[in-house]
């Protein structure tokens, strides 16, 4: 369920258009998004299970098809497995976005690619996923976090704040590790599991990566940016600085990407549950070889 008092951290109008215009935009710029659906489908390797139901979701579902296990592909290729792509862009009005129309228990995977950190609600939308699922149901998902883009982050920080003595976001927000992992345990999901892969791109000059970013429908879209075009002389002072501080002798520069890829489960009694206290078949001590000593009262 989408709760309406989420705060509003990022403007989904503004990514809706983002993604339309990053559609027609040249394929070389999804080169990030296309390395982490490949490293997402691979996780589908270590699962043994069988799957009758899959969807997809996200800004770019389509996108994950082409990755799947060889397994799968010939199970939707006989007819055997059903695949449905749902994109964030189905609705009508922003608040459709965080809306999922999948049915209760209707799925045993779901999948989501470089997605969720442009989610308001990602409780709502993970407990969402989590409902869609039928027991257990697997969810395998990835989007930025961590470090991502901390070089332009403190490129922008130090321009603005020195050349107009305030800073406006110029770099959206992103979740760390820690939180992916509670949100997933927070949704119900039984067996959360969050890790991540730090990708490093090098660029011959940061006004590429700008290029890349809008290219791949990645740039900025929080609430409360400045509603002008950045200032060109921010502009300016924040790629000399970028160059400054993180470029080479070339002028080449990295721009880091954290991304964190999450999976969970749908409860299921057949899963392994801890044990309750007191309920270990043997003592350390046995195990120890040592002789238990009673407490002395």
């Amino acid at each position: 369920m989408v709760d309406s008092f989420a705060p509003k951290v990022f403007d989904g109008y503004a990514k809706r258009l983002q993604i339309r215009r990053a559609r027609h935009s040249d394929p070389r710029h999804h080169f990030l998004h296309r390395e982490v659906a490949e490293r997402l489908a691979d996780r589908l390797l270590d699962l043994e299970q069988r799957f009758e139901t899959i969807a997809v979701l996200g800004w770019w579902p389509g996108g994950v098809r082409e990755f799947l296990p060889p397994r799968l592909q010939q199970a939707l290729d006989d007819g055997q497995l059903q695949l449905v792509d749902l994109s964030f862009d189905h609705g009508t009005a922003e608040a459709d976005t965080e809306f999922l129309p999948l049915r209760p228990a209707s799925f045993d995977l779901i999948l989501s690619n470089m997605a969720l950190h442009w989610v308001n609600d990602l409780p709502g939308m993970l407990a969402q996923i989590r409902t869609a699922l039928r027991p257990d149901g697997v969810f395998l998902g990835s989007a930025l976090g961590g470090e991502t883009l901390y070089e332009l982050r403190a490129a922008f920080v130090e321009a603005e704040t020195r050349i107009s003595g305030g800073y406006s976001p110029r770099v959206s927000p992103v979740m760390d590790l820690r939180d992916a992992a509670g949100l997933l345990q927070r949704a119900g999901f039984s067996l959360p599991v969050a890790d991540i892969d730090r990708v490093l791109v090098s660029y011959q000059n940061p006004m590429s990566l700008l290029e890349d970013l809008r290219g791949m429908g990645e740039s900025n879209a929080v609430v409360g940016r400045s509603p002008s075009l950045t200032a060109r002389r921010v502009l300016f002072g924040a790629l000399e600085h970028y160059i400054t501080a993180f470029g080479d002798d070339s002028g080449a520069v990295p721009a880091t990407f954290d991304c964190l890829f999450l999976s969970g489960w749908a409860p299921h009694m057949s899963q392994q549950k801890p044990l309750r206290p007191g309920s270990a078949e043997f003592s350390l001590a046995e195990a120890l070889g040592a002789k238990e000593q009673p407490l002395k009262s």
